[in-house]
């Protein structure tokens, strides 16, 4: 291996290094928004940040529905003011990707996470 090689490699290694890096931190938690919806109609959405902490609710035909926002995770709170028969919108616990979805039928009641997917989708 001549020096030439050797400066070569080590810009390869450094640029990949540095394009990995880039795209690491590029890619806010920001860029994921949760979005409400009731009877089919966007109620409100907001970010889903580390950071933040918020508590929404919004008045169903199964009472109010509590939903609570923690760490970079949204959930539907169990609450005596919220009624479900089968609560599996309850125990779908906390979601925080993109593409999660916590649903109640009963109430018509969607509670969605939208943005760009952090992580490695597919591997070939």
């Amino acid at each position: 291996m001549t020096r030439g090689d050797r400066w070569l490699f080590w810009l390869i290694v450094g640029v990949g290094l540095s394009l990995l890096a880039w795209q690491m931190w590029s890619s806010a938690s920001s860029d994921r928004q949760v979005q409400v919806f009731h009877d089919g109609k966007l109620l409100f959405s907001f970010a889903l940040t580390e950071a933040a902490t918020r508590t929404e609710q919004v008045k169903v035909t199964g009472g109010v529905a509590t939903i609570e926002m923690r760490d970079g995770a949204v959930r539907l709170v169990p609450t005596a003011e919220y009624s479900c028969p089968e609560r599996i919108c309850l125990r779908t616990g906390w979601i925080r990707r993109p593409g999660e979805a916590i649903i109640c039928v009963p109430n018509k009641l969607v509670v969605r996470i939208e943005g760009r997917e952090d992580g490695i989708d597919a591997v070939i």
